[in-house]
């Protein structure tokens, strides 16, 4: 336990320099009033982490499995209870409940609010917001690669994560040297966007903002409406672009723009993209044939929807654009979700294709009882025991997905609607609920242990529930 808190001090620190940067920025924007709000935060909670990490130095050491997985369930619980301090303090009728879930919702990179409409809010907690879930998918993707990876957590493969594995070194060195590797390239990645973005005549604050929220796929902004309703065409596409690309494979990535010829093999991340090919065709003829505007229009709109639930950011052109899918295929997809080492939620692409494969493999048994074939999805091989634990995942998921449906029900939210916030839940995507009369939920009216409970399953979705059920799991720490 001291080992977990020791690393989780660092995680800390990194909050609070979020909130350093986004006090600064408040006060360099003219807002004087709001900045002490996030400054006093961050002196607080670095003082802390400062002592925390004095404190314990000297006794780190490597973290085993079980104190790994409760790390991961401590960063996406308990961080939030720090960074929302600041929005309290300047939002005080929103109440702890409220700041609380928006905190859990942008760490986790879902994009729900429960705070007023952004356009009422002040810019410095605008900015905390892009800022934090900016954070937040950095931190999912070391938790990927040291958490979950490792431990084949839900039958990830391991064969990417293992490229930033340094054997022999304490948590401390480990993790320096992969933000050393990981973080320059989702920062690149962030500042080109910014700077397309901005050439387009968008606001600085706004082209940040939306930044942020395409490289971590998540969904909040500047504003409350559609991105399409103040972006232009071209923002739109840009903004569609990148959330596609942050939800393939990061490593795969890394060694594309490397010119790594064994990215090549890493067909996931194209299977990815070419779904947001054909969903977005799919989608722009529906919009052309419900009278969705011209065929231009239809075609921006089409792949924006389609990329904002393929990917989980949930960056929608118009309003009530996911709801041009018909509903068991909305719910297929945000479950799926994008790819495995992304930012994106959602079970992943690589475990829906290895059960596709075993299933056509069982098939084909059925005739050929005793032929031998080789199993693999693109490039990762896989056994029986990987199988076991994707198909243990999807099911535990899907466990988690209704009783979170199950909470929005007690709200007396309509059943559709109510299964498809719990589905959006663990796969972490602001998808739109409506309530009686077609009017939007809105999440700071909800009873508080739907609240909770929805902060549950995005915390949960986002570690892939299955390390939640090993830290609860007791003689998994017996040895």
């Amino acid at each position: 336990m001291i080992a977990v808190v020791y690393v989780f001090s660092f995680f800390l620190a990194a909050l609070s320099l979020q909130l350093l940067a986004t006090g600064a920025l408040t006060a360099a924007s003219g807002d004087l009033a709001n900045a002490p709000a996030f400054l006093i935060a961050a002196a607080l909670w670095l003082f802390l982490a400062g002592a925390m990490n004095l404190a314990l130095r000297g006794r780190e050491r490597r973290l085993k499995a079980r104190e790994r997985f409760l790390l991961a369930l401590l960063l996406f619980t308990v961080l939030p209870l720090f960074a929302c301090l600041p929005v309290f303090i300047l939002v005080p009728q929103a109440g702890f409940s409220n700041t609380y879930f928006e905190a859990v919702s942008a760490f986790t990179t879902t994009g729900w609010t429960a705070l007023p409409n952004a356009e009422l809010l002040p810019k410095g907690v605008v900015v905390w917001r892009a800022l934090l879930q900016w954070m937040g998918g950095a931190t999912f993707l070391l938790v990927v690669i040291f958490v979950l990876a490792p431990s084949r957590v839900g039958g990830l493969p391991d064969s990417q994560g293992s490229l930033i594995d340094y054997t022999g070194q304490v948590e401390r060195q480990r993790f320096g040297q992969a933000l050393a590797r990981v973080l320059p390239l989702y920062a690149a990645i962030t500042s080109l966007c910014f700077i397309l973005l901005a050439l387009t005549g968008l606001a600085p604050l706004d082209a940040f903002a939306l930044a942020t929220a395409a490289i971590s796929t998540s969904g909040f902004t500047a504003h409350s409406a559609p991105i399409g309703d103040y972006l232009s065409d071209a923002g739109v596409w840009i903004v569609t672009l990148f959330s596609a690309v942050s939800a393939t494979s990061f490593l795969w990535l890394r060694r594309a723009l490397r010119g790594d010829r064994a990215a090549l093999g890493h067909r996931e991340s194209y299977y990815l993209l070419g779904m947001v090919m054909v969903f977005g065709l799919l989608t722009t003829d529906m919009l052309v044939q419900s009278g969705g505007g011209g065929a231009f229009a239809a075609l921006r709109d089409g792949f924006s929807i389609a990329a904002s639930i393929i990917t989980t950011s949930g960056l929608e052109a118009r309003t009530g654009g996911h709801a041009t899918l018909p509903y068991g295929m909305l719910l297929t997809l945000l479950f799926i979700g994008g790819a495995s080492f992304s930012t994106a939620g959602g079970l992943k692409l690589f475990r829906v294709g290895a059960m596709a494969v075993q299933s056509g493999r069982e098939m084909v048994r059925l005739v050929y009882p005793h032929a031998i074939r080789s199993a693999r999805f693109g490039s990762q091989p896989y056994n029986i025991q990987l199988m076991k634990a994707v198909w243990s995942l999807m099911f535990a998921l899907l466990v988690l997905a209704l009783a979170v449906s199950a909470a929005l029900g007690f709200a007396e939210i309509p059943v559709d609607q109510a299964v498809l916030g719990g589905f959006g839940a663990v796969s972490n995507i602001s998808i739109g609920l409506f309530g009686e009369g077609n009017t939007l939920v809105r999440f700071q009216e909800l009873p508080e242990v739907t609240k909770l409970t929805l902060c549950l399953g995005m915390a949960l979705g986002r570690v892939e529930v299955i390390a939640a059920v090993a830290v609860l799991y007791l003689p998994f720490w017996r040895g």
